[in-house]
Protein backbone atom coordinates (compact mmCIF):
# COMPACT_ATOMS: atom_id res chain seq x y z
CA UNK A 1 0.00 0.00 0.00
CA UNK A 2 2.83 2.44 0.76
CA UNK A 3 4.92 1.45 -2.24
CA UNK A 4 7.70 -0.13 -0.19
CA UNK A 5 7.17 -3.64 -1.57
CA UNK A 6 7.57 -4.31 -5.28
CA UNK A 7 4.77 -5.95 -7.23
CA UNK A 8 7.03 -8.92 -7.94
CA UNK A 9 7.90 -9.40 -4.27
CA UNK A 10 4.26 -9.17 -3.24
CA UNK A 11 3.18 -11.72 -5.83
CA UNK A 12 5.92 -14.06 -4.69
CA UNK A 13 4.78 -13.71 -1.08
CA UNK A 14 1.19 -14.45 -2.07
CA UNK A 15 2.30 -17.55 -3.96
CA UNK A 16 4.17 -18.84 -0.93
CA UNK A 17 1.24 -18.12 1.36
CA UNK A 18 -1.03 -19.99 -1.06
CA UNK A 19 1.11 -23.12 -0.96
CA UNK A 20 3.06 -22.60 -4.18
CA UNK A 21 6.65 -23.79 -4.16
CA UNK A 22 9.76 -23.88 -6.35
CA UNK A 23 10.13 -27.48 -5.13
CA UNK A 24 6.95 -28.75 -6.79
CA UNK A 25 6.20 -28.57 -10.51
CA UNK A 26 2.52 -29.08 -9.78
CA UNK A 27 2.44 -25.95 -7.61
CA UNK A 28 5.07 -23.73 -9.20
CA UNK A 29 4.52 -20.02 -8.44
CA UNK A 30 2.30 -18.28 -10.97
CA UNK A 31 2.82 -14.73 -12.25
CA UNK A 32 0.56 -12.98 -14.77
CA UNK A 33 1.21 -12.01 -18.33
CA UNK A 34 1.33 -8.21 -18.11
CA UNK A 35 2.27 -7.31 -21.70
CA UNK A 36 0.33 -8.11 -24.84
CA UNK A 37 2.46 -6.39 -27.48
CA UNK A 38 5.10 -8.74 -28.84
CA UNK A 39 5.19 -7.32 -32.37
CA UNK A 40 6.29 -3.69 -32.08
CA UNK A 41 9.88 -2.61 -32.64
CA UNK A 42 9.70 -0.39 -29.57
CA UNK A 43 7.66 -0.63 -26.39
CA UNK A 44 6.26 2.38 -24.58
CA UNK A 45 5.47 1.40 -21.00
CA UNK A 46 3.55 4.63 -20.50
CA UNK A 47 1.00 3.46 -23.09
CA UNK A 48 -1.83 1.42 -21.55
CA UNK A 49 -2.46 -0.27 -24.91
CA UNK A 50 0.65 -2.46 -24.59
CA UNK A 51 -0.65 -4.08 -21.38
CA UNK A 52 -2.91 -7.06 -20.81
CA UNK A 53 -6.29 -6.53 -19.12
CA UNK A 54 -5.58 -7.72 -15.58
CA UNK A 55 -9.26 -7.74 -14.62
CA UNK A 56 -9.87 -10.78 -16.84
CA UNK A 57 -8.55 -14.34 -16.65
CA UNK A 58 -6.57 -15.50 -19.67
CA UNK A 59 -9.58 -17.43 -20.96
CA UNK A 60 -11.57 -14.19 -21.25
CA UNK A 61 -9.06 -12.28 -23.37
CA UNK A 62 -10.80 -12.98 -26.68
CA UNK A 63 -14.55 -12.43 -27.04
CA UNK A 64 -15.16 -15.22 -29.55
CA UNK A 65 -13.30 -17.81 -27.50
CA UNK A 66 -14.92 -16.64 -24.28
CA UNK A 67 -18.34 -17.24 -25.80
CA UNK A 68 -17.35 -20.87 -26.43
CA UNK A 69 -16.31 -21.29 -22.80
CA UNK A 70 -19.50 -19.67 -21.54
CA UNK A 71 -21.63 -21.90 -23.73
CA UNK A 72 -19.86 -24.97 -22.35
CA UNK A 73 -20.59 -23.84 -18.80
CA UNK A 74 -24.28 -23.16 -19.49
CA UNK A 75 -24.69 -26.47 -21.35
CA UNK A 76 -23.22 -28.34 -18.39
CA UNK A 77 -25.55 -26.49 -16.03
CA UNK A 78 -28.53 -27.56 -18.14
CA UNK A 79 -27.41 -31.18 -18.18
CA UNK A 80 -27.00 -31.24 -14.39
CA UNK A 81 -30.55 -30.00 -13.91
CA UNK A 82 -31.84 -33.11 -15.73
CA UNK A 83 -29.59 -35.68 -14.07
CA UNK A 84 -30.36 -37.16 -10.66
CA UNK A 85 -27.95 -36.75 -7.78
CA UNK A 86 -26.38 -40.15 -8.44
CA UNK A 87 -25.42 -39.21 -11.98
CA UNK A 88 -21.68 -39.15 -12.59
CA UNK A 89 -21.60 -35.66 -14.10
CA UNK A 90 -18.77 -33.22 -13.28
CA UNK A 91 -19.62 -29.82 -11.90
CA UNK A 92 -19.97 -27.14 -14.59
CA UNK A 93 -16.74 -25.48 -15.63
CA UNK A 94 -15.54 -23.11 -18.32
CA UNK A 95 -11.94 -24.24 -18.70
CA UNK A 96 -10.95 -27.87 -18.98
CA UNK A 97 -7.31 -26.85 -18.82
CA UNK A 98 -5.57 -24.67 -16.22
CA UNK A 99 -3.23 -21.69 -16.07
CA UNK A 100 -0.52 -23.62 -14.19
CA UNK A 101 0.41 -27.29 -14.62
CA UNK A 102 3.65 -29.31 -14.54
CA UNK A 103 3.47 -29.51 -18.32
CA UNK A 104 3.20 -25.73 -18.65
CA UNK A 105 6.09 -25.12 -16.24
CA UNK A 106 8.30 -27.45 -18.27
CA UNK A 107 7.02 -25.88 -21.49
CA UNK A 108 8.68 -22.66 -20.33
CA UNK A 109 11.76 -24.28 -18.76
CA UNK A 110 12.59 -27.06 -21.22
CA UNK A 111 15.90 -25.47 -22.30
CA UNK A 112 17.08 -24.99 -18.71
CA UNK A 113 15.85 -28.32 -17.32
CA UNK A 114 15.44 -30.76 -20.23
CA UNK A 115 15.67 -33.77 -17.94
CA UNK A 116 12.40 -32.87 -16.24
CA UNK A 117 10.64 -32.56 -19.60
CA UNK A 118 11.99 -35.97 -20.60
CA UNK A 119 10.65 -37.46 -17.39
CA UNK A 120 7.29 -35.78 -17.90
CA UNK A 121 7.12 -36.90 -21.55
CA UNK A 122 8.19 -40.53 -21.01
CA UNK A 123 11.74 -40.03 -22.26
CA UNK A 124 11.21 -37.71 -25.23
CA UNK A 125 10.65 -34.06 -25.96
CA UNK A 126 7.27 -32.84 -27.11
CA UNK A 127 6.53 -32.32 -30.79
CA UNK A 128 8.67 -29.45 -32.16
CA UNK A 129 5.57 -27.43 -33.04
CA UNK A 130 4.32 -27.73 -29.46
CA UNK A 131 7.55 -26.55 -27.79
CA UNK A 132 8.13 -23.02 -26.49
CA UNK A 133 9.46 -21.20 -29.54
CA UNK A 134 8.44 -17.55 -29.26
CA UNK A 135 6.58 -15.27 -26.87
CA UNK A 136 4.38 -13.99 -29.68
CA UNK A 137 3.25 -17.53 -30.53
CA UNK A 138 2.72 -18.38 -26.86
CA UNK A 139 0.66 -15.23 -26.26
CA UNK A 140 -1.44 -15.92 -29.36
CA UNK A 141 -2.06 -19.50 -28.20
CA UNK A 142 -2.94 -18.49 -24.64
CA UNK A 143 -5.45 -15.92 -25.89
CA UNK A 144 -7.05 -17.78 -28.82
CA UNK A 145 -6.75 -21.57 -28.32
CA UNK A 146 -9.58 -23.34 -26.46
CA UNK A 147 -6.99 -25.65 -24.86
CA UNK A 148 -4.53 -23.04 -23.61
CA UNK A 149 -5.05 -20.42 -20.86
CA UNK A 150 -1.63 -20.56 -19.21
CA UNK A 151 -0.07 -17.72 -17.26
CA UNK A 152 3.66 -17.05 -16.82
CA UNK A 153 6.16 -18.06 -14.14
CA UNK A 154 8.53 -15.91 -12.02
CA UNK A 155 11.54 -16.61 -14.22
CA UNK A 156 10.13 -14.21 -16.84
CA UNK A 157 10.64 -11.35 -14.37
CA UNK A 158 14.02 -12.27 -12.87
CA UNK A 159 17.64 -11.83 -13.92
CA UNK A 160 19.00 -14.77 -15.88
CA UNK A 161 17.65 -16.04 -19.15
CA UNK A 162 19.03 -19.57 -19.50
CA UNK A 163 15.53 -20.84 -20.23
CA UNK A 164 15.39 -18.66 -23.36
CA UNK A 165 18.64 -19.97 -24.86
CA UNK A 166 19.45 -23.46 -26.10
CA UNK A 167 22.87 -23.35 -24.47
CA UNK A 168 23.25 -27.14 -24.50
CA UNK A 169 22.46 -27.30 -28.22
CA UNK A 170 19.72 -29.85 -27.65
CA UNK A 171 18.08 -31.42 -30.68
CA UNK A 172 14.47 -30.33 -30.28
CA UNK A 173 13.56 -31.18 -33.85
CA UNK A 174 12.28 -29.40 -36.95
CA UNK A 175 8.95 -27.57 -37.07
CA UNK A 176 6.45 -28.00 -39.89
CA UNK A 177 7.64 -24.73 -41.41
CA UNK A 178 11.09 -26.30 -41.85
CA UNK A 179 12.78 -24.25 -39.12
CA UNK A 180 14.61 -25.97 -36.24
CA UNK A 181 13.67 -25.27 -32.63
CA UNK A 182 16.64 -23.55 -31.04
CA UNK A 183 16.75 -20.33 -28.99
CA UNK A 184 13.43 -18.71 -28.12
CA UNK A 185 12.48 -16.08 -30.71
CA UNK A 186 12.35 -12.71 -28.96
CA UNK A 187 9.91 -9.89 -29.69
CA UNK A 188 11.33 -7.09 -31.88
CA UNK A 189 11.61 -4.74 -28.89
CA UNK A 190 14.05 -7.08 -27.11
CA UNK A 191 17.51 -7.55 -28.65
CA UNK A 192 18.68 -9.99 -25.97
CA UNK A 193 17.14 -12.31 -23.37
CA UNK A 194 18.38 -9.95 -20.68
CA UNK A 195 16.54 -7.03 -22.28
CA UNK A 196 13.36 -9.11 -22.52
CA UNK A 197 13.45 -10.02 -18.82
CA UNK A 198 14.30 -6.48 -17.72
CA UNK A 199 11.47 -5.03 -19.83
CA UNK A 200 9.04 -7.60 -18.45
CA UNK A 201 10.06 -6.68 -14.90
CA UNK A 202 9.79 -2.96 -15.61
CA UNK A 203 6.32 -3.57 -17.04
CA UNK A 204 5.33 -5.53 -13.93
CA UNK A 205 6.43 -2.61 -11.75
CA UNK A 206 4.86 0.01 -14.03
CA UNK A 207 2.23 2.51 -12.95
CA UNK A 208 -0.41 0.74 -15.06
CA UNK A 209 0.17 -2.66 -13.46
CA UNK A 210 0.45 -1.16 -9.98
CA UNK A 211 -2.97 0.41 -10.49
CA UNK A 212 -4.60 -2.81 -11.74
CA UNK A 213 -2.78 -5.76 -10.18
CA UNK A 214 -5.36 -6.14 -7.41
CA UNK A 215 -7.89 -7.30 -10.03
CA UNK A 216 -5.67 -10.24 -11.01
CA UNK A 217 -5.06 -11.07 -7.33
CA UNK A 218 -8.83 -11.28 -6.86
CA UNK A 219 -8.97 -13.89 -9.65
CA UNK A 220 -6.06 -16.08 -8.59
CA UNK A 221 -5.86 -15.70 -4.81
CA UNK A 222 -9.01 -13.84 -3.87
CA UNK A 223 -12.77 -13.69 -3.76
CA UNK A 224 -13.24 -14.22 -7.51
CA UNK A 225 -11.57 -17.61 -7.28
CA UNK A 226 -14.73 -19.51 -6.34
CA UNK A 227 -18.49 -19.19 -6.05
CA UNK A 228 -20.81 -16.77 -7.80
CA UNK A 229 -18.04 -14.17 -8.10
CA UNK A 230 -15.96 -16.65 -10.10
CA UNK A 231 -18.88 -17.30 -12.46
CA UNK A 232 -19.45 -13.59 -12.94
CA UNK A 233 -15.73 -13.11 -13.65
CA UNK A 234 -15.57 -16.02 -16.18
CA UNK A 235 -13.09 -17.74 -13.87
CA UNK A 236 -14.43 -21.27 -13.36
CA UNK A 237 -12.06 -24.23 -13.75
CA UNK A 238 -12.52 -27.99 -13.44
CA UNK A 239 -13.60 -28.74 -9.88
CA UNK A 240 -10.66 -31.00 -9.03
CA UNK A 241 -8.24 -28.10 -9.44
CA UNK A 242 -9.60 -26.45 -6.27
CA UNK A 243 -8.35 -27.14 -2.77
CA UNK A 244 -10.68 -29.32 -0.74
CA UNK A 245 -12.51 -30.66 -3.81
CA UNK A 246 -11.85 -34.27 -2.78
CA UNK A 247 -13.10 -35.86 0.42
CA UNK A 248 -10.83 -38.88 0.59
CA UNK A 249 -13.08 -40.53 3.15
CA UNK A 250 -15.61 -40.92 0.33
CA UNK A 251 -13.11 -42.42 -2.12
CA UNK A 252 -13.69 -46.14 -2.57
CA UNK A 253 -10.77 -48.21 -3.77
CA UNK A 254 -7.10 -47.60 -4.44
CA UNK A 255 -7.61 -47.25 -8.18
CA UNK A 256 -10.06 -44.38 -7.77
CA UNK A 257 -7.69 -42.68 -5.33
CA UNK A 258 -4.76 -43.05 -7.76
CA UNK A 259 -6.85 -41.64 -10.59
CA UNK A 260 -7.76 -38.60 -8.50
CA UNK A 261 -4.15 -38.07 -7.46
CA UNK A 262 -3.01 -38.20 -11.07
CA UNK A 263 -5.70 -35.77 -12.19
CA UNK A 264 -4.84 -33.30 -9.43
CA UNK A 265 -1.08 -33.45 -9.96
CA UNK A 266 -0.95 -33.48 -13.74
CA UNK A 267 -3.73 -31.12 -14.82
CA UNK A 268 -3.46 -28.06 -12.61
CA UNK A 269 -3.99 -26.86 -9.06
CA UNK A 270 -5.61 -23.57 -8.12
CA UNK A 271 -3.71 -21.81 -5.32
CA UNK A 272 -5.08 -21.71 -1.79
CA UNK A 273 -7.64 -18.91 -1.50
CA UNK A 274 -6.14 -16.09 0.60
CA UNK A 275 -8.79 -13.36 0.41
CA UNK A 276 -12.57 -13.46 0.66
CA UNK A 277 -13.03 -9.75 0.07
CA UNK A 278 -11.91 -7.54 -2.82
CA UNK A 279 -8.21 -6.84 -2.60
CA UNK A 280 -7.62 -3.09 -2.15
CA UNK A 281 -5.85 -1.23 -4.96
CA UNK A 282 -2.34 -0.05 -4.37
CA UNK A 283 -2.40 3.43 -2.83
CA UNK A 284 1.04 4.44 -4.08
CA UNK A 285 2.11 3.83 -7.68
CA UNK A 286 5.87 4.34 -7.95
CA UNK A 287 7.03 5.64 -11.34
CA UNK A 288 7.67 3.04 -14.02
CA UNK A 289 11.30 1.92 -13.65
CA UNK A 290 13.88 2.02 -16.42
CA UNK A 291 14.42 -1.49 -17.86
CA UNK A 292 18.10 -0.68 -18.37
CA UNK A 293 18.71 -0.32 -14.64
CA UNK A 294 15.92 -2.22 -12.91
CA UNK A 295 17.93 -5.31 -11.97
CA UNK A 296 20.97 -3.24 -10.99
CA UNK A 297 18.79 -1.07 -8.77
CA UNK A 298 17.25 -4.11 -7.08
CA UNK A 299 20.69 -5.60 -6.52
CA UNK A 300 21.89 -2.43 -4.81
CA UNK A 301 18.78 -2.39 -2.63
CA UNK A 302 19.47 -5.97 -1.63
CA UNK A 303 23.08 -5.20 -0.72
CA UNK A 304 21.99 -2.25 1.40
CA UNK A 305 19.29 -4.36 3.09
CA UNK A 306 21.76 -7.19 3.76
CA UNK A 307 24.21 -4.77 5.37
CA UNK A 308 21.52 -3.18 7.53
CA UNK A 309 20.15 -6.53 8.65
CA UNK A 310 23.44 -8.37 9.17
CA UNK A 311 23.27 -7.83 12.93
CA UNK A 312 19.68 -9.10 13.23
CA UNK A 313 19.13 -12.61 11.96
CA UNK A 314 15.41 -12.49 12.74
CA UNK A 315 14.58 -9.75 10.25
CA UNK A 316 12.46 -11.08 7.40
CA UNK A 317 13.74 -10.57 3.83
CA UNK A 318 12.34 -7.51 2.09
CA UNK A 319 13.68 -7.75 -1.43
CA UNK A 320 13.31 -10.06 -4.40
CA UNK A 321 16.96 -11.01 -4.31
CA UNK A 322 16.87 -11.85 -0.59
CA UNK A 323 13.87 -14.11 -1.03
CA UNK A 324 15.44 -15.50 -4.18
CA UNK A 325 18.65 -16.42 -2.39
CA UNK A 326 16.62 -18.72 -0.14
CA UNK A 327 14.21 -20.10 -2.67
CA UNK A 328 15.48 -19.69 -6.21
CA UNK A 329 19.14 -18.80 -5.78
CA UNK A 330 18.81 -15.62 -7.78
CA UNK A 331 18.24 -17.00 -11.25
CA UNK A 332 16.42 -19.51 -13.38
CA UNK A 333 19.08 -22.15 -13.88
CA UNK A 334 19.84 -22.11 -10.17
CA UNK A 335 16.18 -22.45 -9.31
CA UNK A 336 15.77 -25.45 -11.54
CA UNK A 337 18.95 -27.27 -10.63
CA UNK A 338 19.11 -26.44 -6.94
CA UNK A 339 15.51 -26.97 -6.00
CA UNK A 340 15.66 -30.77 -6.41
CA UNK A 341 12.35 -30.71 -8.21
CA UNK A 342 10.18 -33.75 -7.62
CA UNK A 343 8.56 -35.37 -10.59
CA UNK A 344 4.96 -34.50 -11.41
CA UNK A 345 3.79 -37.76 -9.90
CA UNK A 346 5.68 -37.56 -6.61
CA UNK A 347 3.76 -38.99 -3.70
CA UNK A 348 4.63 -36.06 -1.45
CA UNK A 349 2.72 -33.53 -3.51
CA UNK A 350 -0.20 -35.88 -4.06
CA UNK A 351 -0.78 -36.54 -0.42
CA UNK A 352 -0.40 -32.94 0.61
CA UNK A 353 -2.97 -31.72 -1.90
CA UNK A 354 -5.55 -34.32 -0.98
CA UNK A 355 -5.15 -33.40 2.67
CA UNK A 356 -5.97 -29.83 1.74
CA UNK A 357 -2.64 -28.03 2.06
CA UNK A 358 0.21 -28.63 -0.32
CA UNK A 359 2.63 -26.04 1.08
CA UNK A 360 5.98 -27.05 2.51
CA UNK A 361 6.56 -26.07 6.13
CA UNK A 362 9.62 -23.91 5.48
CA UNK A 363 7.94 -21.92 2.74
CA UNK A 364 4.85 -21.52 4.87
CA UNK A 365 6.79 -20.25 7.86
CA UNK A 366 8.73 -17.74 5.76
CA UNK A 367 5.73 -16.40 3.92
CA UNK A 368 3.58 -16.02 7.03
CA UNK A 369 6.34 -14.05 8.71
CA UNK A 370 6.58 -11.80 5.66
CA UNK A 371 2.84 -11.37 5.31
CA UNK A 372 1.87 -10.74 8.93
CA UNK A 373 1.10 -7.08 8.25
CA UNK A 374 0.35 -7.22 4.52
CA UNK A 375 -2.44 -9.78 4.77
CA UNK A 376 -3.95 -8.24 7.87
CA UNK A 377 -4.31 -4.94 6.04
CA UNK A 378 -5.58 -6.51 2.84
CA UNK A 379 -8.30 -8.74 4.28
CA UNK A 380 -10.56 -8.31 7.31
CA UNK A 381 -10.65 -12.09 7.68
CA UNK A 382 -6.91 -12.45 8.30
CA UNK A 383 -5.71 -10.93 11.54
CA UNK A 384 -2.11 -10.76 12.83
CA UNK A 385 -2.82 -13.20 15.66
CA UNK A 386 -4.16 -15.76 13.21
CA UNK A 387 -1.16 -15.27 10.94
CA UNK A 388 1.23 -15.76 13.83
CA UNK A 389 -0.59 -18.92 14.88
CA UNK A 390 -0.38 -20.29 11.35
CA UNK A 391 3.31 -19.42 11.18
CA UNK A 392 3.95 -21.23 14.44
CA UNK A 393 2.02 -24.26 13.23
CA UNK A 394 3.93 -24.29 9.95
CA UNK A 395 7.27 -24.05 11.74
CA UNK A 396 6.35 -26.91 14.06
CA UNK A 397 5.16 -29.33 11.35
Amino acid sequence: QLGKVSNFDYLLYLNLAAGRSFNDLAQWPVIPWVLRDYKSAELDLSNAEVFRDLSKPMGAMTAARLEIFRQRFHDMESIMQHVDAAGDIPKPFMYGTHYSTPGYVMFWLVRAAPGHMLRLQAGRFDSPDRLFNSLQESWDSATTSTTDVKELIPEFYMPGGDFLVNGSQLAFGIRQNGRPVNNVELPPWAATPEQLLATNRAALESEYVSSNLHHWIDLIFGYKQTGAAAVDADNVFYHLTYEGAVDITQVHGIQELKALETQINEFGQTPKQLFTHPHPPRLVQPPTPDPATIFTHNSKQHQASSTANSSDSTVAPTSTETVGSRLVSGGLSSSVSAAALPGPSSSSSKGARLKGGGEDAAGGAICFALLSTILAAASPDIQPAEVQANAAAAAGD
